[in-house]
């Protein structure tokens, strides 16, 4: 069977694709993956076939090469979340199948429209066929520091608003734990003794090793902390980070929220949204459904 995917020019939309297409390639698919010329060297980096899409300045959401593509390869599924994706996969007689995300809106008619989302933390609006997240961040390297048992138990930082360093570092004061963070710190900030600094912290391989997350709002690390059935803190309000906090597996409060995360509450929470997602069927599992 031939699966083209249609990856938009986003990392993390791309990265969520990733598991499926190599259900489907392990499977004996030939899977091939389009995106804009750019975007090319992100698909290769995921070890499938990459599909260069070139038509102007036309984004991969209104690109008529998509269908054009779809005409000359003749594909059975065409999954995409673009309304170009979708028209490619009718003009060709391909089942058109969506990957929605922690708060996409399943706004465009599919065939198949799977959800990585567990079903308590989805939107009401949300009615996909469930699909086991399975979290991937790209090729990564295990680093040296990863390789020695940790003091206490660590904590994963990850910020992308540089201003939430300081209000952090002066929480961590309050509690026991290894706060682990790859960052360019902003200038005259004072790093306290319980953070360590380092060049790389790739969730894929420290995400296993800890005990929390904090983030600033980053969808696909909420989502891989829920997989991994670690509690969070977000510093951001987000509709999927308070649909955490109500499942008892988060919160979304100040940076003092720190001191909070080692509550067995929390971790109870934490455990139960990891079981719920280890019970939705896995890659393998709806690839070989799509080529029923």
């Amino acid at each position: 069977m031939r699966v083209l995917l249609a990856a938009p020019s986003s990392t993390a939309r791309l990265h969520t694709l990733v598991p499926l297409a190599w259900a489907l390639r392990t499977a004996g698919h030939d899977v091939k993956i389009a995106g804009r010329p750019a975007f090319v060297e992100d698909i290769l980096r995921t070890g499938c076939v990459a599909v260069e899409l070139e038509d102007g300045d036309a984004s991969l959401t209104e690109s008529a090469a998509l269908g054009d593509f779809a005409q000359l390869w003749r594909p059975e599924v065409v999954v995409s979340d673009a309304p170009a994706g979708i028209a490619a996969a009718r003009e060709v007689g391909a089942k058109a199948v969506r990957v929605l995300g922690p708060d996409d809106e399943p706004d465009l008619v599919a065939d198949h429209t799977l959800d990585v989302v567990p079903p308590s933390l989805r939107d009401n609006g949300s009615a996909g066929e469930p699909l086991r997240h399975v979290p991937y961040f790209g090729p990564v390297e295990v680093p040296t520091w990863l390789r020695r048992k940790a003091r206490r138990t660590r904590i994963l930082l990850s910020l992308t608003d540089l201003s939430w360093y300081e209000p952090i570092f002066n929480a961590v004061s309050e509690v026991d734990f290894e706060i682990v963070c790859a960052a360019e710190l902003p200038a005259g900030l004072a790093l306290p003794p319980k953070v360590k600094l380092v060049d790389d912290a790739p969730p894929a391989a420290v995400l296993p090793t800890c005990a929390a997350v904090v983030h600033d709002g980053d969808e696909s690390l909420a989502l891989a902390a829920v997989a991994y059935g670690l509690p969070q803190l977000s510093l951001t309000e987000s509709a999927f980070g308070t649909r955490v906090a109500a499942a008892g597996a988060g919160l979304s409060v100040a940076a003092e929220g720190i001191s909070r995360l080692a509550d067995e509450t929390l971790r109870a929470g934490a455990n139960a949204l990891r079981a719920e997602v280890a019970a939705l069927p896995a890659p393998r599992v709806v690839a070989a459904a799509l080529a029923s």
